[in-house]
């Protein structure tokens, strides 16, 4: 097995400080809750720490297991994704102002639009998060850290009904994602909540009304016209994107449940704005697929010396990542 170099605290301070957006304050009430994978070594849990910026710091941490992951997500992400051990971690700074501010590093399932849109839904409007791991995993443990660690950091409880329909935006997204790849599924339900939420729609054939537009819109985009080779000649073929009845009912259950939260849209602006702008680029730099939504740009994650031998059996970690060098394993994402 390669070693791998610890990555120094100069980057990792300077990744952390490039996080912090300009003009963004603090809680004054609260503070920095970091989430530490179960199954963790010393050295890969330093290298996290070290990453996030806060090695050395008196912070409050949750220890999250397998356990908790099962507990929290299971009725709502594949169960294939948990695998048997807990890798990912979260360091969580509510904020002030900025909306939601999220990034991560080598986690293969969970993007950077999942963990704010899960959080903007829970009812959280302004937060930064960094979610990693040393090595690739699905990265459900830091998912299932965050709003834990968010409740913690400012001593609040959040909304148990709306974080019931932020897992409910989960299931749903995951789902269309089978069919139209995980950056359209996105934005298709961010499209629907912006609308939803910005016109104050609560009548039910209005909301729904408002799902069929979205879904056709985009359904029309996406549908294409592409070249194909039938016995040695090129031939026009259209390739039809289009969800199901029972996809659509989904987000229409979703949408109608969004509605009757009086969410403040003002309050939820910039991060479904950033949600928007992040879908885009990420159209623009990549095909869509159901098995790939990264987007950013790629640097350093965090890595440590002699990397778990257990990894292929973590939140589904990649085993070759183990073997890799730290640039070659890094899989990047800012929100």
């Amino acid at each position: 097995m390669k070693n791998k170099k610890l990555i120094s605290l100069f980057t990792a301070a300077a990744i952390y400080a490039a996080l912090l957006v300009p003009g963004t304050t603090a809680y004054a009430d609260s503070q920095e809750v970091v989430t530490i994978g179960a199954d963790l070594n010393e050295a890969q849990k330093n290298a996290i720490l070290q990453y996030f910026g806060i090695y050395g710091k008196n912070i409050e941490t949750i220890t999250i297991n397998n356990q908790d992951e099962r507990n929290h997500l299971a009725s709502y992400i594949p169960i294939e994704q948990f695998g048997t051990r807990t890798y990912s971690c979260a360091l969580v700074q509510p904020t002030t102002s900025g909306g939601i501010q999220v990034k991560t590093a080598n986690l293969s399932y969970v993007t950077s639009n999942m963990i704010a849109t899960t959080l903007s839904t829970a009812g959280v409007s302004n937060c930064n998060v960094i979610a990693a791991s040393p090595f690739e995993v699905s990265g459900t443990g830091a998912l299932t850290g965050v709003i834990m660690a968010y409740e913690t950091a400012t001593d609040t409880t959040l909304d148990s009904t709306k974080k019931d329909i932020a897992n409910q935006e989960l299931v749903t997204t995951g789902t269309i994602a089978q069919t139209v790849g995980q950056n359209t599924a996105t934005q298709i339900v961010n499209d629907i909540k912006i609308q939803v939420i910005s016109g104050q729609v609560v009548d039910q054939d209005q909301v729904d009304a408002i799902v069929d537009e979205v879904v056709n819109k985009i359904e029309e985009e996406k549908s294409t016209e592409t070249e194909t080779t039938a016995s040695g000649e090129t031939e026009q073929q259209t390739v039809t994107v289009e969800l199901s009845d029972t996809d659509r009912q989904m987000l229409k259950d979703l949408a109608n449940k969004i509605a009757q939260q009086n969410y403040d849209y003002d309050q939820m602006k910039a991060t479904l704005d950033r949600v928007e702008q992040n879908v885009s680029d990420n159209a623009s730099n990549t095909s869509d697929s159901s098995d790939s939504s990264k987007a950013g740009s790629e640097t350093a994650a965090p890595s440590e010396t002699n990397s778990s031998p257990d990894a292929a059996q973590t939140e589904t970690a990649a085993a070759e990542s183990e073997t890799q060098t730290a640039e070659d394993a890094a899989r990047t994402e800012e929100f």
